[in-house]
Formats: structure tokens, sequence, C-alpha cells
């Protein structure tokens, strides 16, 4: 029996509570009477489904008012397939292993599927990759420890690694959000000792201890607040707005590209593009307007150029 028939044939009476003449079923779904009464067959005997022919009128599922049927099992049409192709091979780039480990019986019966479609395993995995760059990894034990007490809703012990200074440090934190960006994990918290709502890198956890203690709950209105207000994962006020101008070259790309929800762009006489976009801390700012090189201005404000001077002066000075 050919799964799409049968979706398509569910998804269609799904939609109606009332009979369909045949001729409009077999021209929405572009298929003949013979295909037709094969599906209608099929569905009734083996999945129970409850097609009903109204003499006169058509065909129609015959559910009480507040009944609904669903097809028995995991059923996908052959683009929701493809689509599920794709977030399996999302997975194989996530970290830790504990996340792969999770979704292995779903990667499963997403092979059998695709082999009903007449799609291999070597053709969604050779013919879709998803590359990350610099991904650093986290441990597997100290992720599940995290994500526990995240749902949990726990206190966690952490000894916390500063990437800058070398030191470990023991933190009281209230886990709130885990966020997957640029390639990297992150974990909101509420900090017992600061007192405050802080963004932890993942990999930098060295140890992960739950607590006994109930975790503090932030809301979620607050939380946006603290990590979406300015750009990238840096949390805090806004600070100031960056302006920043495109070369005529590559400003079609970068017009596509979506820097914070909040940006505001125009287009100069010459082809160039500004952005406008808010900040709260200019450390990711600035790798990010250096990867861009020769292409790309700081209009304002004053402080931003002058640190943007002031790196590239350092820079040049290693090739002189």
């Amino acid at each position: 029996m050919d799964i799409e028939r049968v979706f398509a044939l569910h998804k269609f009476f799904s939609c109606r509570r009332y009979p369909a003449p045949l001729d409009d079923i077999l021209d929405h779904l572009d298929i003949s009477k013979n295909t037709f009464h094969i599906a209608r067959n099929f569905m009734c005997d083996v999945l129970g489904a409850p097609i009903k022919n109204q003499r006169g009128l058509g065909y129609f599922y015959d559910l009480q008012e507040d009944e609904t049927y669903e097809l028995p099992g995991l059923w996908f049409s052959g683009k929701e397939i493809v689509s599920l192709a794709i977030l399996e091979q999302l997975n194989e780039t996530l970290q830790p292993e504990v996340i792969k480990q999770l979704l292995q019986p779903i990667s499963e019966r997403l092979k059998q599927l695709l082999q009903k479609q007449n799609i291999t395993q070597q053709d969604w995995q050779n013919r879709i990759k998803v590359a990350s760059q610099w991904q650093r990894l986290c441990e597997p034990e100290h992720f599940a420890n995290v994500a526990h007490a995240l749902l949990t809703r726990q206190q966690l012990e952490i000894d916390y690694w500063h990437w800058r200074t070398g030191a470990t440090n023991k933190r009281i934190i209230s886990p709130q959000r885990l966020i997957y960006y640029r390639d990297n994990w992150y974990l909101d918290a509420w900090c017992h000792q600061k007192q405050a709502l802080r963004t932890f890198l993942l990999d930098a956890i060295r140890q992960a201890n739950q607590l006994e203690f109930t975790a503090v709950s932030i809301e979620a209105k607050q939380l946006d607040a603290h990590v979406m207000p300015g750009y990238g994962i840096f949390s805090g006020q806004v600070q100031g707005i960056a302006q920043l101008k495109f070369s005529a070259k590559i400003s079609r790309r970068v017009s596509r590209e979506s820097w914070h929800p909040n940006q505001l762009s125009e287009w100069t006489d010459a082809g160039e593009y500004l952005l406008s976009i808010p900040y709260s801390d200019t450390r990711e700012l600035v790798r990010d307007i250096l990867h861009f090189g020769s292409d790309i201005e700081v209009l304002t404000p004053e402080t931003l150029r002058h640190e943007i001077k002031h790196e590239l002066e350092i820079t040049l000075k290693k090739y002189v």
C-alpha cells in the first residue's frame, strides 16, 4: 500500500465533517477510482478508519462531534520524511553524545521510513551535510546533569572554569534555559552568589552536582530581557547602537542576513548597505566586524570605531 495515498486521504477526511462526492476526492488527490478504493479498503480493514459512504452525498469519516481519528503508528508524507532526514543530519552535529543516544530510537524508525520512499541511508547521509564551525566539546555527563536539573527544577553546584584567567570556582546556580548558539551550548541560570542572571559556557563546566534544593524560577520575559536586547549571546542592557556600512560588492549578501531582531537597515546611492544594531557588549560584535575585513566600516559610535582601530593596529604589528 502506498503510504502517500493513505496519508493524503486521511488528511482530506480529517479536514471535513460532511460527505465529499467521489469525483471531488479523485480530483483533489489526483488519483483514479481504483486507487481510491484500494486505499479506502486498506484504511478501513487494516487501520480501522471510520470511512463511510452516504449514498448520493459521498464519503466521510463517521465520527461523533467530539471524536477524532488518527492513523496508528508513525506516519509521515514523503516531504516530511525528507525534512526529518535533514533534522537527523542536524542531530549528528550536536554535542554531547547524550542527545544522539536519546534520539536513537527515532533515528532507527526514520531509516525504515526513508527506505520505503526508495531513499537509501547512504543517499541522505552523503548528500545532506551540516557543517559545524568552532564547536567546543562539553562533557556528556555534565550536560546530562545540567539538563536533568533544568527540567526537574533543582539547583546545581558547579565548578566553573574561567578561560581568561584559567581559574576555577564553585557556584550554586538555578538553571533556567539551555541555548544552542553558533554550534555551542550555553546555560542561562540564576547565580546565587551574584544574586543575578548569568550565562555560562557549558564546555567550561568542570563538575555539575544536583542539589536537593528547588531551583529559583525566573519568568520567560525576564530571561529574554537578559539575552535579547543586545547583540549576540552576551547579556545586559543596551549600551549603544552600532551603525555599520558594508561595501557594495558584499552588500546584497549581507542584506539577507539577520544580525539582531531589532536591526534597522537602508541603502546608499552607491549600493552600500547600512546596518544599525543594538549591542550590550562589544566582544562578539568586534569579532564579527573584523571578520569582514576591508568590506565593512563602523560609522558610529566613535568608541566602537576606536576599539576596531586598536585591534587592527595590534594585528598589523604582528606582520611588520
